[in-house]
């Protein structure tokens, strides 16, 4: 009976990921569809012009569509290579959709 408790209580504990608080969303941008160009697809334009190739996401669920302004948090991935022409790969940590 200890055992089913005690994997119940892991498994609740396991399945109960929650996204980042807002407050560490720090950047913001724009969903653009740059699918125009070879080997790009939906990236995201910050304020100062610069564009974010999202190839992972730390909290899984999120879409991205075209227009969309988000906040998010990001870490560039320099070990990864991208056949988009523009922009640095990056794994977003905390995104959120603003209006």
């Amino acid at each position: 009976m200890k055992t089913v408790s005690l994997c119940a209580v892991l498994f609740i504990f396991a399945a109960c990921k929650t996204s980042p608080p807002a407050s560490s969303c720090r950047y913001a941008g724009v969903v653009k569809d740059l699918s125009g160009i070879d080997g790009c697809g939906l990236v995201i334009e910050m304020k100062d012009g610069t564009i974010l190739l999202p190839v992972e996401f730390a909290v899984p669920g999120f879409t991205l569509k075209a227009g969309q302004a988000v906040k998010f948090d990001f870490m560039e991935l320099k070990d990864r290579a991208s056949t988009c022409m523009s922009g640095r790969t990056v794994r977003i940590e905390c995104i959120l959709e603003t209006k």
